[in-house]
């Protein structure tokens, strides 16, 4: 009997054709409102498309991940295309509100001037075409892929609100790690300071001092490492509340890796000096820039490890565990001192072999 697989049919024209047109529909929008149209002064004096602005923002520095972001979209649909083919196609009216909503936030945010408002409404254009052209099924199988894009959005407003906030976190937890691991330190704002000490007669800060500037935050890494984290938690973790619950660790796991990072340079200014380890703001030195490596290296080893927790099979495991534990704890009871013996005048012998002393 032949074991091979069939393969699928070849899905046909009268199937691929609808689709063409509907995304060629969506993606013509896109290009019209982002591209074509000018929209927000931005850092000029004349209006600019969107796409202009969205140019400079993901060639920054912070902000380069941004364009991988519609790739792995792409590549997810891409992914489902089977099943995306197979889905019935049949066009919601909610998606033609949603349109509408879209189209009154682009407006919104032309008269305000504000470029983020119409990213976004492009960003909910996309969800309203998906709905009016295909459908809930569709809906379903490009949810994800959709809500990917939001990464794709430079969120430089948040700066100025987190990033501050962040710096007096990650010098309030520094300093108390570093008096647990015996240097002494204290905090000055968000710089870390050694203590004084009034037998040497030295002032705070003669030892070492550090200052958690703005790319020490953590929020580079921040939106950079949640998107990660997000893709990782697509591909190898399932149900969907494993998937949220490692996402919301991607915040927590960023913050322990830059706080490993500010550990590390600190280490470093005490051990080599501030001109070896941290350098100055224009020129920061290679150790102080080997350290921002440091960062993702405990981010992402935080990920995989608690990815790997919610993967496995805790069903098997632990009645496997118990059992080790059981065999572990038989083991070193059959190997303590042997048992009392009583010997033929009544007295107690922990030594068969032994001979009493009177």
């Amino acid at each position: 009997m032949n074991s091979q697989a069939i393969p699928a049919p070849a899905p046909s024209s009268e199937a691929i054709i609808p689709i063409l047109i509907g995304a060629f529909v969506i993606l013509a929008g896109m290009f019209a409102l982002g591209s074509l149209l000018p929209y927000s002064v931005g850092y000029g004096d004349v209006r600019v498309p969107i796409s202009s602005t969205l140019g400079v923002f993901w060639t920054a520095d912070d902000w380069q991940h941004c364009w991988l972001v519609p790739l792995a979209s792409a590549f997810i649909v891409w992914q489902r295309r089977a099943d995306l083919i197979a889905a019935p196609m049949r066009g919601h009216w909610l998606g033609f509100v949603i349109i509408a909503f879209s189209a009154f936030c682009y407006w919104a945010g032309y008269r305000t001037d504000n470029f983020f408002v119409g990213l976004g409404s492009i960003w909910l254009f996309i969800a309203g075409g998906i709905l009016a052209m295909f459908g809930w099924q569709w809906g379903k199988l490009m949810l994800f892929p959709w809500v990917f894009l939001f990464f794709a959005m430079p969120l430089v407003f948040l700066e100025e609100m987190i990033a501050f906030r962040l710096r007096l976190l990650m010098s309030t937890a520094s300093v108390q790690l570093l008096n647990i691991f015996g240097f002494a330190a204290i905090q000055q704002g968000t710089a870390i300071l050694s203590a004084p000490n009034s037998l040497l007669g030295t002032q705070p800060g003669a030892g070492f001092s550090v200052d958690v500037a703005d790319p020490c935050s953590g929020i580079r890494s921040l939106f950079a490492l949640t998107m990660a984290t997000a893709l990782y938690a697509f591909f190898i973790v399932k149900p969907v509340w494993k998937q949220i619950l490692l996402f919301l660790c991607a915040i927590p796991l960023a913050i322990a890796g830059n706080m490993a990072r500010i550990l590390m340079l600190t280490v470093g200014t005490i051990a080599f000096g501030s001109e070896f380890a941290i350098g100055s703001l224009e020129e920061p030195s290679t150790f102080h820039l080997g350290a921002g490596f440091l960062v993702f290296i405990v981010a992402f080893a935080g990920m995989i490890g608690i990815g790997s927790l919610l993967t496995m099979d805790w069903k098997n495991t632990i009645p496997v565990l118990r059992a080790g534990i059981g065999d572990i704890l038989t083991a070193r009871d059959t190997t303590t001192t042997p048992p009392v013996v009583s010997g033929p005048s009544g007295i107690n012998h922990s030594d068969p072999g032994s001979t009493d002393r009177y």
